[in-house]
Order: structure tokens, then sequence, then C-alpha cells
């Protein structure tokens, strides 16, 4: 059978899922590339809808065993013109292949313990990669996303590196995220060398912000809190500052004024590993 071209429907299905947030949502598909993403995504058992592969990915031993492998899990492959390929990618090196995988999705009581943390509305995929990225390196139970940038938007999964695969990732209100992971109004210990139980199932809800009153090191982040982290330019919502336990922000003693969303998630996130490797 001959390669498909430029102009056939998947290819074009993938030029459009690579470039718009509404196909992506009313097909129920989203964009990967490129060999170790493919890999990723196969090993961690995401469902891959379809590969589009060219002749490029045959040309290393690497490709080849990929090739193999995907067809041995019986994923549809289509081959198609380096032409073709080039159409469906969303960066200039996809190394001769490009999947579209169906994401699955979680719901708020899937998560199990530890720390979630809660993104309000934000706006870079760079930041929400990296954020991805350090969760799963440093721990917690996921992530949740209340507004902002699409998770599979394709420099997302490209920054991700993986970890959107693995994580669990829900997109739901902050106030829906809030109530729900909570699962008491208020009363958490979330001071750490406070006495006394947790009410329960209680998950205390910390926000990020400037001018907090607790550095991260008073915070109790090992136990099964929630961390909101705000918008990039205009940080948490005055709703999520007032739904919130306690706030809590990062010393900075240099005249720096702010930490970029990423960086800040990271630090916190780190935080929190340290606390639970002491308990």
């Amino acid at each position: 059978m001959e390669p498909l071209g430029p102009k056939s429907q998947v290819v074009q299905l993938c030029e459009r899922l690579g470039r718009e947030r509404r196909a992506r949502e009313e097909s129920g598909l989203a964009l990967l590339e490129g060999v170790r993403l493919v890999e990723e995504a196969l090993h961690s058992g995401v469902a891959l809808e379809q590969v589009l592969w060219s002749e490029e990915l045959t040309a290393k031993p690497r490709g080849e065993a990929l090739l193999a492998e995907l067809a041995a899990a019986g994923v549809k492959l289509t081959a198609v013109t380096p032409a073709a390929l080039a159409r469906a990618a969303d960066t200039e090196s996809p190394q001769g292949i490009v999947g579209l995988f169906r994401p699955r999705h979680w719901r708020l009581d899937e998560l199990g313990p530890g720390l979630v943390l809660l993104l309000e509305n934000l706006q870079d995929p760079g930041n929400l990669g990296t954020i991805l990225r350090s969760m799963e390196a440093l721990g917690g139970a996921g992530v949740v996303l209340a507004g902002g940038v699409d998770p599979y938007n394709p420099k997302v999964v490209r920054s991700a590196m993986g970890a959107l695969f693995r994580l669990p990732l829900i997109r739901t209100s902050l106030a829906e995220a809030i109530g729900g992971l909570r699962g008491r109004p208020r009363g958490c210990n979330l001071l750490r060398g406070q006495t006394g139980d947790l009410l329960g199932d209680c998950r205390p809800v910390w926000v990020a912000d400037l001018g907090g009153a607790h550095a991260p090191w008073q915070a109790d982040l090992a136990t099964d809190a929630v961390l909101i982290i705000g918008n990039e330019g205009n940080g948490p919502s005055p709703e999520a500052v007032a739904a919130a336990d306690g706030v809590v922000t990062i010393p900075m003693p240099g005249p720096t004024e702010s930490l970029n969303a990423g960086v800040a998630a990271a630090l916190l996130l780190y935080e929190a590993m340290r606390q639970r490797t002491l308990r």
C-alpha cells in the first residue's frame, strides 16, 4: 500500500489537533510526536488510536524497534510520505513519527493520598509541562486544573516529557475542586509541630501568594494537602485566597519580585518531599 500524502484525511486531522483546542475537545484525541514520546506513551499504557510514520523513522534501529513494538501491541500504523508527516506534525523535527492518543479522564475521587496541586488559570504551556514533570519527579497525588491552558496542547505534551501520560490530571472549576478535595469545611491542623488529630478525611488547602503568613517549611505539606498555584501574571484569584486555610510564601531576600510559576511549584513540591522524608 502506498504511503498516504499530505491531503489525506488523517493527516489533516493531525494538523487540526496540533493547532486547535476545539478540535481536540470535539474529537477526544490529542497529538504526540517523536520517538521518545511515542515510546513513553506506549510503555505507560496510553490509548494510542493511530500512529503515522514515514521512512525517516526506519533509518535508525531505535525507530525500527519502536515500529515493531507498536505493531506487536496492535496499534494501527499508517505509512505516510515525508511531506505528509511534516504537515501532520507540530514541530520541525518529528523524527518520522506522529501519534494520536485518547487521554484518560480522571475524577477527583480517584486521587490517592499525597499532595494535590490545584492550578488556577495557568496560561503558559511550558509552565504546565514543567509542573507536571516536577510533580511526577517529586511525588504527589495528582494535578487539578481550574481553567487555563489546554493540558493536551502539543507544547504541554512535549514539555511534560511523558509525565502527562502517568499523572492523574483533572479539569474542573475552582469551587468544585476545593469542595471535592477538602473533605471537610475547615479545622485541619495546618502548621508543622501542631498536635491533635486531623479531622477525619480533612485535606487542608494552601494557596501560594506573595506576602503570605507562612514560609513553606512552616506549612504542613507532608499531609494530603491541596496547594493552589495561581495565574502567572495575576497570581491566585480572591476566591482562591478566601477558600484557602492558609497562605504560603517563598521567602526571597533578593530584589526579584516574583518567581516563574513552574519554578515556584517545583520549590514547593521539593519542600513537600523533604517534609515527607523526615517523617
